[in-house]
């Protein structure tokens, strides 16, 4: 019995925790790690303590990595120039797509000039125009253009540009009342600003109260003079 737990002592003792371990291990590995980088450091300093087996390894081994460096750098080179020219060739063919939609615009175009060569009928052609612009419209309104509400709204700086004031007595003062050159969107962007003519109070309205006043002046001067 005594020799049983004996053992059993033993067996604890000479137990060892894997956490203790490893913990020991990652030290000694960074023990190692230090050493050799202060031997690395140390080998420009004094080199007549180390063997020639050593110098001549650590040697190979900055050979090794001043090649790795050119090549390294070489790569990120060629990897720019790669980039460059993709991004240079993706500028040159962004509206690829655009111009896709608009070769059924202009096979349109193609159809109503022959027609309108041999046509008499100016019906047939305005109805081809018609249509080449409905294609032309549709076609620009996938990419995102779309038109700046302007006639009949209030005056908006941002997205009008006003030619001109004229006078109105059926509108109120700053409406757009007509729309000289139509003005779009690029998504959510103006791309072109709608011109436009804004309304201004009417000179009937500015007069009428001349006359009143007049009129009043008049009544005070006959009244200083009763």
């Amino acid at each position: 019995m005594k020799r049983t737990k004996t053992n059993k002592k033993s067996q604890a003792d000479t137990h060892v925790d894997p956490l203790d371990a490893t913990a020991s291990t990652g030290k000694a590995e960074d023990q190692a790690v230090a050493e050799g980088c202060a031997a690395v450091a140390s080998t420009d300093v004094d080199t007549d303590s180390k063997t020639p087996e050593t110098v001549e390894e650590l040697r190979d081994r900055i050979a090794k990595l001043e090649d790795n460096l050119l090549r390294v750098r070489a790569d990120y080179q060629n990897a720019q120039r790669r980039a460059a020219a993709e991004r240079t060739e993706s500028i040159r063919y962004a509206n690829a797509d655009l111009m896709k939609s608009l070769l059924g615009v202009i096979d349109d175009f193609d159809r109503t000039l022959v027609a309108a060569d041999s046509s008499e009928h100016l019906e047939a052609v305005v109805d081809g125009v018609r249509l080449v612009h409905q294609n032309l419209v549709t076609a620009l309104t996938s990419f995102g253009l779309k038109p700046v509400d302007a006639l009949g709204t209030p005056f908006d700086p941002t997205v009008h540009e006003a030619l001109m004031q004229r006078p109105s007595a059926e509108h109120e003062s700053g409406q757009v009342i007509e729309e000289v050159a139509r003005g779009y969107h690029l998504w959510d962007r103006v791309l072109r600003p709608a011109k436009v003519i804004v309304s201004k109070a009417s000179d009937s309205e500015d007069d009428a109260s001349t006359p009143q006043q007049g009129q009043q002046a008049g009544q005070t001067a006959d009244g200083s003079q009763g």
